[in-house]
């Protein structure tokens, strides 16, 4: 018994390594993109908007079919949820730390692969790092099963049933018809876990989660450009992302063990880094000197991070174990639809107005909504009490 929880213990531990690598290789491939963005826009003589859909569209297209990227980040990010009953906020930070390793290490990776070998060798390079992904899936296994229950289950009795259909009724074979195909609707949509859409929890949660990602994504994408736009050369564009990336890290890292002790609440926690997370994005338009960029970088960065780091646990919370697998996959879904839909728009203000600043600061916009989210909740859950 006790091999047994030591392995299940190994085995939970393999999937935050497996959540770690993802999250590196994810961040690596979006970040590799977004430091040759002026460097495919010059080479296809497209817009800005253009080539930001585009890396954009492949961020939302890992998330919505997910071959490799999603499908992974998913079943591990749910499969950790289940093992850890016990600091999982640590094990959370642990394993979405690899966003931030990623971003430490792509970046001026993916800088000197652009000016060794140009873009179309770095591009294939990146994509073979990214191909290591398939081994860290075979360290996955499910969580045991819960123990079966010692009573019998109770068989329906014949008596309730239905009485069987008339086969010389002319209308028989058109209800026998429509009931296999409610059966068939009903089955898919149990299936898919659609039955989570229909809570209004899952959406608080999602609005929390699609945020941070969304805008993740975006200042992935484009920042390496904003900060040329502001006089920056690339490898100081590419410092940049450095120090946003040991921000993410030391936030990450720290916050897990201050949660699992109980010093402070996931909804407090989150509250509290959600407002200064929108104002570093807000006051970009007036950081131009090195050390303030740097600063900001590593501010926004720790607390975006954090931020969805407590997403998950948020998520788990309110949601349970039980369909984790569900609500991650719905919520990943959703968070797609922001990318493909409006992964554009800083790319188009540029081209636009010349300038980043509009742009970012409507990301400092979008960063409130989960404000208004956890009020949302505060108010359903006050409103169940009464």
């Amino acid at each position: 018994m006790v091999q047994n929880m030591c392995r299940g213990c190994h085995r939970g531990w393999y999937a935050v390594l497996c959540l770690h690598a993802d999250w590196l290789l994810w961040t690596g491939v979006v970040k590799g993109l977004g430091v040759m963005l002026p460097t495919l826009r010059v080479q296809f003589a497209a817009e800005t908007w253009m080539i930001g859909a585009l890396i954009s569209t492949i961020n939302g297209v890992s998330s919505f079919a997910g071959p490799g990227l999603s499908i992974t980040n998913v079943l591990t990010r749910a499969t950790m949820a289940r093992y850890f009953t016990d600091d999982y906020a640590t094990a959370s930070g642990i394993g979405t730390s690899g966003h931030s390793v990623g971003m430490i290490l792509f970046a001026p990776l993916a800088q000197l692969l652009l000016n060794t070998y140009g873009w179309r060798g770095a591009l294939m390079l990146l994509g073979a790092l990214a191909l290591h992904l398939g081994v860290c899936c075979c360290l996955l296994r499910s969580p045991p099963p819960a123990a079966a229950e010692d009573s019998y289950q109770p068989i329906a009795s014949s008596g309730g049933s239905e009485a069987p259909l008339d086969e010389s009724d002319p209308d028989a074979e058109k209800k026998s018809l429509l009931r296999s195909l409610k059966d068939a609707i009903v089955s898919q949509w149990n299936l898919l876990g659609c039955s989570v859409c229909c809570q209004a929890k899952f959406w608080i949660a999602a609005v929390v989660w699609t945020c941070s990602f969304f805008n993740d994504g975006l200042w992935l994408i484009y920042f390496v450009s904003y900060a040329e736009t502001k006089g920056f050369s690339d490898y100081e564009a590419v410092t940049f992302v450095t120090f946003g990336g040991i921000g993410n890290l030391v936030f990450k890292i720290g916050l897990g063990p201050v949660i699992d002790r109980g010093l402070l609440k996931i909804r407090a926690a989150m509250l509290v880094m959600m407002v200064p997370n929108s104002l570093a994005l807000l006051v970009l338009p007036w950081t131009n000197s090195f050390w303030s960029m740097a600063v900001n970088s590593f501010v926004f960065n720790g607390l975006n991070g954090a931020i969805s780091g407590l997403g998950d646990m948020y998520t788990r919370e309110m949601l349970g174990t039980k369909k984790l697998v569900y609500v991650f996959s719905w919520i990943d879904l959703v968070s797609s639809a922001f990318h493909l839909s409006l992964g554009f728009f800083p790319g188009l203000i540029f081209d636009k107005t010349g300038s980043y600043d509009k742009a970012f600061v409507s990301m400092g916009c979008i960063a409130v909504l989960p404000v208004v989210a956890l009020f949302a909740e505060w108010v359903i859950d006050r409103r169940n009490s009464s």
